[in-house]
This record gives structure tokens, sequence and C-alpha cells, in this order.
């Protein structure tokens, strides 16, 4: 086994007394939970529900002690309640079609959650209609019976089903959304039911409180101070699993100054307990996955916006640069752009997740904080009424990211879908959102959006030759073009498709 963290004998105490085979077979177990909170053996990764229940005393104590999460293992399921995190780009339920839930279906799907606990096993789902509404209109609730209530109804029935709460034993609910008179016969999972909300909400005074997790230790426990010790650790941890890019600047001071003073030992105790590897930047750091399991979300990705998103990202900063060059400013000037993998191009670069971003290449990722690991991606130094680039974010305005989409999307016709590139204001507002997703980008003051620094992280690099670079002087684009951003010859497409 490796060495033992020094700030976290409770942590690595899963390990204890296990070969190297046990010891991966409980990291692999860990990493399924995290990827698979709640855990079938009739759903995704299924399989690996034996392995959990095998090692559940040591996975119990590892998911406590690391990240303060509470883990529960049945026969028939695992259930880790992620309480204690509420991070910036909350991913909640999608439709089958994989637009997010409304409001409207946030309500029905609570309410529906509280027609089935304590109801029947098994219940048709004109009397499960019947009864939502019931209790939508006890609370208050201004519900309708037409198709957008049906569909919003049916997402979350659907949802349920997906999860394993809900079966359709005869017949389907997808149908009914669009025909109130089909009839469907559903059978509730009432002890996987029981284990679906993370916390007792009757106890709950609002959302703040149910992503702020169990309360401080006590005296009793061992000081006060040392419970918020202990909370304060967890904390920032669950960022670096959770949440994609993690800047210190998003951190509490006392939450930033215990990571600055530890960056070695988490990085070492992060990759032996998870199979992450810490990335440390000056602006803060990034969990990435050599294996790219635990990613939900892929950045870069394939398709139209997930390209434009990437090329325009790197353009914006690039240009940022340039200007802070020319004005003249101070500081580190240089936004690092990856290096070239080996073999070829990253047409395929990284894939980014909540929880972490996976480097294909291998070269990027490393658990030492040394002065290697410190590599600078950071923002460039702007005048001083603008001062938000210093904390990893770059300023743009909307109308300035809405022409570096639209001339992408014109420099290279024959790479894009047509129907994406249709509207140049739709596409700018879903590569702004893809951006968000992966922790790249946020809503700044009025119509302006700040981009992450370590968006540069994954600039692209120019097909050719290992190791040729472009001449000095030359203008050649990200895409291999020629001066002025246009295709060379035969260069219609940015892609090989």
């Amino acid at each position: 086994m490796s060495r033992r963290d020094p700030l976290a004998g409770g942590e690595t105490a899963a390990f204890d007394g296990l070969d190297e085979i046990e010891a991966a077979q409980v990291r692999r177990c860990a990493r399924v939970l995290l990827r698979r909170p709640l855990l079938r053996a009739q759903g995704p990764d299924g399989e690996a529900l034996q392995a959990v229940r095998r090692y559940a005393d040591r996975l119990q104590a590892l998911f406590a002690g690391y990240l303060g999460y509470r883990l529960v293992v049945e026969p028939g399921f695992a259930r880790l309640y992620k309480t204690g995190h509420a991070p910036d780009g909350v991913r909640g339920a999608h439709k089958p079609n994989g637009a997010p839930f409304t409001p409207r279906a946030y309500a029905y799907l609570a309410l529906v959650l509280a027609v089935l606990t304590g109801g029947q096993g098994q219940l048709l789902l004109s009397s499960l209609v019947a009864e939502v509404r019931a209790m939508g209109a006890e609370a208050g609730l201004e519900l309708g019976s037409g198709i957008v209530d049906r569909r919003a109804l049916a997402a979350a029935l659907r949802h349920l089903i997906d999860l394993g709460v809900l079966s359709e034993t005869d017949g389907s609910v997808s149908p009914w959304a669009e025909d109130a008179d089909r009839e469907a016969l559903l059978t509730v999972d009432p002890e996987l039911l029981g284990h679906l909300v993370a916390a007792p909400l009757a106890r709950i005074g609002s959302p703040e409180e149910l992503a702020g997790g169990p309360a401080g230790h006590t005296a009793a426990d061992g000081g006060v101070a040392e419970g918020a010790a202990v909370e304060e650790r967890h904390r920032v941890r669950r960022r670096i699993v959770e949440d994609p890019v993690v800047p210190h600047s998003s951190l509490r001071p006392g939450e930033g100054d215990w990571l600055r003073a530890n960056l070695g030992s988490e990085a070492h105790l992060l990759e032996e307990l998870t199979g992450l590897r810490l990335e440390v930047r000056a602006e803060g750091v990034l969990a990435v996955d050599p294996e790219g399991y635990l990613t939900d979300r892929h950045f870069p990705g394939t398709g139209t916006v997930a390209r434009i998103a990437l090329l325009a990202a790197a353009e914006l900063l690039e240009e940022a640069q340039q200007e802070d060059a020319g004005s003249g400013a101070s500081g580190p000037k240089g936004i690092e752009a990856p290096r070239r993998p080996a073999g070829g191009s990253n047409r395929s670069g990284p894939k980014g997740r909540g929880a972490a971003w996976t480097d294909e290449r291998g070269e990027r990722g490393t658990s030492d904080p040394s002065e290697e690991g410190r590599r600078h991606l950071q923002a460039p130094r702007r005048p001083a009424e603008s001062s938000s680039a210093d904390d990893g974010w770059v300023p743009v305005s909307g109308d300035r990211l809405a022409a570096a989409v639209s001339a992408l999307a014109e420099r290279y016709p024959r790479a894009w879908s047509r129907e994406a590139v249709r509207d140049t204001g739709r596409l700018a507002a879903s590569v702004v959102q893809t951006l968000a997703q992966s922790g790249l980008a946020r809503a700044g003051p009025g119509a302006a959006v700040e981009i992450s620094t370590a968006a540069a992280r994954y600039r692209p690099v120019p097909d050719g030759p290992e190791g040729r670079q472009p001449e000095e002087g030359a203008a050649a684009d990200s895409a291999g073009g020629t001066a002025g951003g246009a295709p060379g010859p035969g260069q219609d497409a940015l892609f090989g498709l």
C-alpha cells in the first residue's frame, strides 16, 4: 500500500489489512458510488453492488471520514447520501429528451413522492394522477389537466421509473402524456422510496439548510473547534470531488488557507481513495480522472455546440491576453495552452464532469503540487477598474461572445450542423450554457459573461507532425488554417468528419 496521509488516518483506515487487489476493489466501489449515488442491482453498474456489500463497513468509514457522506447498504441497493454540498451549477433531473426539469415537473415530482409514501404496493396510473391533483389542490397549487401538465407529470413518473422506485407492470406511462385515456399499472418499491430523499424534509426549513449537511460536532464529540475543523475539511473535499473547477476565490478564507497548506497530502489522499489526480494552478485546483469514468458531461465534447464552445473560449481568452500585452499591464500574461498530445491533436480532448475532468492525454494530471504542478493558468492582468480577472475569471461582453460564435460558424461552414448554426443568437446562448455546465463560464454583470481561465487548459492545438510549431509571426488559426483565419487549400472543414 502507498503511504498513509498524515492528516487523515481515519480516511485511509478503510484500506487497513488489505492487499493491493482488495484495496483496488474498495477504490472501484467508491468510484462507482460517487458516479451512482443510488446503486441498484438491476440498474447501471449494478454488478458492483456485490462488492459494495462485501466492503460495506470499509466504504462507510471511507465516505464518513473523507467527505462526511452517509452510506446505506441494503441487499438490493446502496444509497450514498451526498448532503452538505451545494455546487454552483446544480444539474437536477432531466426529461427523457435531455431537457432539464421545469419547476412544474419538480412540483409534480414532489407531489408523486408524497402520494407514494405510505401508499399501496401497486396502483393504477389514473388513480395516482387523481391523488396527485387532489394533493396539489390541497397545497394550493394551480394544476391543470392539459398536455403541458400531463407531460410534466409524465416526466416526473419516468424519472422515478429510471431510479427504480416505480416499475411499469402493465402498460406504459409515456403514451399517457399525449393521450389521457391511456392506462398503466405501476408497482412501487417502498424500501427504495424510503431512501430516495436525502434528508427528512419535515425538519428542514430552507433549501440552504437542506444543503448544509449534518450539524457540527458538539463538545462531547471532541470539542466545537475540532468539529468545525472537520466540517471545513469536508466542505473543501466535497468541492474538489464534486465540482469541475474549484477556484481559490470561491472558497471561504479559512478553507482556502487550509487547502494551500495541505495540497500535497490532499492530492495524495484524493488519488489513493478515489483514483482522481489533483491539478494545481495559481487560481485554484481541479480533479482529473485518467479513466474517464467519473464523467457525466464531456468537455470538449462532440457536436457543433461543444466544438464551437471550445474554440470560442480559447479565442476570447487569447484576445484578452493580447489586449493586456498591448496595454503594457504588469504581471503574468501567459495563459498556458495544453501540451500537444502524443501522436496527434487534441480533437477529442479531455472530458469534464461535475466531479472531475478527464485528461485522456495523461500529461496534465499531477498529484504533486510542486513547482511543476503549479503551472500558471492565469488570467491576463486587467486595468484596476476591472479586477475580476485576478480571481481567474475574464469578463466578456455578450456582444463580443456572440460575434466570436458567429465568426466561427461562418469561417468553417461545412464543419457544423446547419440547424445548429441557423440562429447564431441561440447558438451563442447554447455555447454559454455548455461552458457553464463544465464550470468554465458564469453570468457576469448585465449581459456579460465571465470565462474561467481554466478553459485555456483545453486550447486546441493545430494538426501537424509532432513537435512542429508554426513559424514565428505566422497567423495560423487554431485549426491550422492560413493567415486571417480562413481555411487553407482543401481545408473546408475544421474537423475531419
